[in-house]
């Protein structure tokens, strides 16, 4: 193949384009999702396709700012292409919001782009869906956010998993360490790189390197997490705030069991937040077979104030080009049975096929 017909067959890597009843079963997909968000009392927001960089620079971990695309415009500046929705939506919010505004819900369903790897299993997640809750903070709005979320897989019939974690925790076990050293050992954590983290730990402030260790690299239900409360409270490995977060998610997934104990939630602390700007509570969704998350969120009570706008913030986001695939219920994302009309004269025809069309029908001449 010369390499000129390659270049006319390809596009271009991060982008993707689909057709026909494909994108026909991605819209209904969009439809349900915004019924369910708006029953909920969300309402709709669109945000730019790029923002000046510098805006997002300090905000990005490092990782991530490799993966962005950059321009520059005609006026010589440096622009970024959306490639995380909640980024571009603190700003706007942050610019647009008053304090009697407050809470917000807000919902959006966008295209983002951002590189990805070539062997990438998760490269086609280049549309985002997604809740935000502005100016609510406490247990009532995680909890909100959270059951809308399992609302959300349960609507769309995905046997996910949500792994509850908290970045809060590395915050408070980590007190006094230095930004790019927090950074190195959140990645520790999120890899469950075990001696790695040791080594990270060891000697810190008298802790038990090990406890620490076996505590970030802990995935189970609540009854076994409370054991690890109490041999972290006995040997007073932890301090006093990150016993209390430890209760916290406890209390979380208390409440959500008696609301929706079809839910199906884990606790696992080597969720602490892909990004720098999570504050609280943080998650990801997992589908049996994949090793990359559907689905992230959490609590970023201090990114809106990186805006001029201080408001605590909680939310999540599907990469929904990439449970496509999984999603259930395939009748109903299915195009209706096409009836095709024919008569003596072609406004016979057209009449035929506008009765069958107020009747709900599809019709085509």
């Amino acid at each position: 193949m010369t390499g000129k017909r390659r270049t006319l067959l390809q596009i271009p890597q991060g982008t993707e384009a689909f057709y026909l009843e494909e994108a026909y079963r991605h819209r209904r997909i969009i439809a349900d999702l915004d019924q369910l968000y708006e029953s909920w009392g969300y309402l709709p927001v669109y945000t730019p396709i790029f923002d000046f960089f510098d805006n997002y620079k300090p905000l990005l971990s490092e990782n991530a700012l490799e993966n962005v695309y950059r321009l520059i415009d005609r006026e010589g500046d440096l622009l970024m292409l959306r490639s995380d929705i909640t980024l571009f939506l603190a700003r706007q919010m942050g610019l647009a919001l008053r304090e009697e505004d407050l809470p917000v819900r807000v919902y959006y369903s966008d295209v983002i782009l951002r590189h990805q790897d070539l062997e990438d299993i998760s490269r086609n997640e280049f549309f985002q869906s997604g809740v935000e809750l502005i100016g609510k903070k406490g247990k009532d709005a995680d909890i909100e956010v959270l059951l809308l979320l399992a609302r959300t897989l349960e609507l769309l019939d995905l046997p996910a998993v949500v792994h509850l974690g908290t970045r809060a925790l590395l915050e408070l076990c980590t007190s006094g360490l230095p930004a790019a050293e927090r950074s190195k050992l959140a990645g520790a954590i999120s890899t469950r790189d075990e001696s790695r983290m040791s080594v990270m730990f060891q000697d810190r402030d008298g802790v038990s390197a090990s406890y620490l260790t076996r505590l970030f690299g802990f995935i189970g239900t609540r009854d076994e997490l409370h054991e690890l409360y109490l041999e972290g409270k006995r040997s007073s490995f932890l301090p006093e705030a990150a016993l209390r977060e430890l209760k916290y998610l406890n209390v979380l997934l208390d409440t959500i069991g008696k609301i929706a104990p079809e839910a199906a939630f884990r606790i696992d602390l080597s969720e602490v937040g892909g990004q720098p700007y999570y504050t609280g509570i943080v998650f990801q969704v997992y589908l049996p077979g994949q090793d990359a998350a559907i689905a992230t969120g959490g609590r970023y009570d201090r990114l809106l104030e990186a805006f001029g706008f201080a408001a605590p913030s909680v939310g999540f986001s599907l990469l929904l080009r990439k449970i496509e695939p999984a999603v259930g219920n395939h009748e109903r994302y299915e195009r209706a049975k096409v009836e095709h009309v024919s008569a003596s004269t072609f406004e016979e025809a057209f009449r035929a096929a506008e009765r069958l069309r107020k009747n709900g029908k599809i019709a085509v001449l």
